[in-house]
């Protein structure tokens, strides 16, 4: 602290201080606090403990009374039945647990250790579960036992033992449960009105250490005011004379010192200011940034291909007046703003004033002050979507080539060779079954195929990283939803998911690989399956799309979160415990192979919808990807 300036050290050794003694008295509270719960915790076990005790002890006597003395052994099983039948004993109980308001559960237990009453009806002929003793807990230390209550969750118990006393040992055991929770929730409200009395010593003791400061550093406001004149802008030569102050002497110097570097970084800033604007000039993208009354002060060059207005043009104009809100564009950065909602990489359309149209990924931020809330300026971002989902296609596919070659290459043989001999022993079984069971080759047939579609799926997984050569045919997506959805209903069903397949018109014919094709649709419809937890449906319908048609598969599953939204199509990434992140991916790539589009639209809690979009009729050409 030596080169600290002695009003700032003074503070600092003050606060300091302050804060040690209100440490050292917090700790002494919360150590008798604590003391205090623990003993209140241990008389209100102790207390229901008796009362269950007493409330036994006078059944059994009053039972002893009406009935002869027997030996010692049927007089235990007559206890034993007297509690086990007593209709009183239960609600006793639970209203001895619900009036404690410490207790979680009262138990009783007989000598061989099986409850035979207790105040949870789970416990009932069960063994008293091993708990803690209340008594062993409470004689550890107090700063263990601290950390215990406030960092988990511990159940205590108190045994309170009933027997015969000619031969010592007991006959019933009453068995206290406590949680150390309901001590946390005792002991937490304290500690907080503990932890607001200590902010406010500190911030007493800050205050004071302030004024304090203050009065010792009187002589330092002339250096304040010469500082506040070079923030300013003043040169040196224009502060007043220095003082015969020795130290204020230095102190002068020094700032005039300080004064050239200010004017230098000064100079630094507009120069950086100036590679920023430069940079702006030159990115691809347009970054828009409004003040507190919605007037541009910052453009980036994009701005006149994204609103065919020169960037120097728009500087001083209004929001309202750069995105209309009569237009789709403008409707929506208005209600962000407006609702102060984020937007990142929404999709909308521009319309430029020669009246050409560009497809934009719209991005809004407000910013706003802390604590207050008080907006500050609005931020928005446009970018190219088409040149965005290019790039992000590229990179996609770099990085799943890379991922799977390191994968595959030595799992697709070890796949390869059962799949071929399953195929071998299927095509035997036709041969052998064919002729006495002719109602089977349909089934083993459709096993065959199954096989060999298996087969080729894993000559595609290895080939991801190679070019693919697609089997284009002319394929009818209605036909195919029909058959995807007789495939798995049977298996859906098991679960209470019907799977149905709709159309919009007879025929949607596509030029397509249609085993492939065939797959990716499937692992969707699987996935959809498989998040649905309660009996529903997964719809899988095909209508005329923008220039072809879109086959969509819909469920009312658990939805998908926003934040792994971006991630579901990567390799490897899942949200299943024995899933392999593999099915999503592969279906991504097959139809960027097909020219297609696929997106989805989901909500939480409101299942997912997956869209394919392909040309009519429009042949792909094969190629390496």
């Amino acid at each position: 602290m030596g080169g600290l300036r002695p009003g700032t050290r003074l503070t600092i050794e003050i606060v300091a201080i302050v804060a040690a003694v209100v440490a050292v008295l917090s700790g002494l509270y919360m150590a008798r606090l604590f003391d205090s719960k623990i003993e209140d915790l241990v008389r209100i076990a102790q207390l229901s403990g008796e009362q269950v005790k007493n409330h036994l002890i006078h059944r059994v006597l009053d039972e002893e009374r009406r009935l002869e003395r027997t030996d010692l052994a049927e007089a235990k099983r007559r206890w034993l039945r007297l509690v086990r039948e007593d209709p009183l004993l239960p609600p006793f109980l639970i209203s001895t647990t619900a009036a404690s308001g410490a207790v979680v559960e009262i138990s009783i237990a007989y000598e061989d250790g099986r409850v035979i009453a207790a105040s949870n009806p789970a416990r009932l002929a069960k063994p008293v579960p091993p708990v803690p003793s209340l008594a062993e807990w409470s004689r550890q230390g107090v700063w263990r036992k601290w950390w215990q209550v406030l960092t988990s969750q511990q159940d205590l118990q108190l045994r309170v033992p009933l027997g015969v006393a000619a031969t010592g040992e007991p006959v019933f055991t009453i068995h206290v449960i406590l949680s150390t929770v309901l001590l946390r929730d005792a002991v937490v409200p304290q500690l907080r009105g503990l932890a607001a009395v200590s902010l406010l010593c500190l911030l007493a003791s800050t205050v004071l250490a302030a004024l304090l400061a203050r009065l010792a550093g009187r002589p330092l406001e002339r250096v304040a005011r010469i500082i506040d004149q070079i923030a300013q802008g003043k040169a040196v030569a224009e502060l007043p004379a220095a003082p015969q102050d020795r130290e204020l002497a230095a102190i002068e110097s020094k700032l005039a010192l300080l004064g050239k570097r200010i004017h230098g970084a000064s100079r630094s800033a507009d120069e950086l200011r100036g590679r920023v604007d430069q940079l702006l000039a030159r990115l691809e993208d347009a970054i828009l940034l409004f003040d507190r009354q919605h007037r541009l002060v910052i453009a980036g060059g994009a701005t006149d291909r994204f609103l065919g207005l020169g960037r120097w043009e728009a500087i001083g104009r209004p929001l309202e007046e750069l995105f209309p809100p009569s237009g789709a564009l403008g409707a929506l950065v208005a209600a962000a703003v407006e609702h102060r909602q984020r937007l990142s990489g929404h999709r909308a359309v521009s319309r430029l004033p020669d009246g050409s149209e560009i497809q934009l990924l719209v991005g809004v931020e407000v910013i706003e002050d802390f604590p207050s809330r008080e907006r500050l300026g609005v931020v928005v971002t446009l970018r190219d979507a088409e040149s965005r989902r290019q790039l992000e296609s590229e990179l996609d596919g770099s990085y799943r080539r890379e991922a799977i070659g390191r994968l595959l290459e030595g799992v697709a043989h070890e796949i390869k060779n059962p799949l071929n001999s399953i195929y071998t022993h299927i095509q035997l079984l036709g041969l052998q079954l064919g002729e006495r069971a002719p109602e089977l080759r349909e089934e083993i047939e459709i096993i065959g195929r199954e096989i060999k579609t298996l087969d080729r799926m894993v000559v595609t997984l290895l080939d991801f990283t190679r070019p693919l050569e697609l089997r284009l045919e002319e394929t009818d997506l209605v036909e195919l939803a029909g058959e995807i959805a007789a495939l798995l209903a049977p298996g859906a069903a098991q679960r209470g998911v019907a799977v149905v397949a709709e159309a919009q018109v007879e025929t949607a014919r596509v030029r397509a690989d249609r085993s492939l094709l065939r797959q990716a649709v499937m692992n969707v419809v699987l996935n959809g399956i498989e998040s649905m937890r309660r009996p529903g449906r997964v719809r899988l319908s095909v209508a005329p799309g923008e220039g072809g048609y879109v086959l969509s598969v819909s469920d009312e599953g658990c939805g998908i979160a926003p934040e792994i939204r971006d991630k579901i199509f990567n390799l490897y990434f899942t949200t299943k415990g024995r899933g392999s992140g593999i099915g999503l991916a592969m279906t991504y790539r097959v139809v960027q192979l097909h020219g297609a589009k696929l997106d989805f639209d989901s909500r939480p809690g409101e299942g997912a919808t997956f869209r394919f979009t392909f040309p009519a009729a429009r042949p792909v050409a094969a190629g390496a990807v």
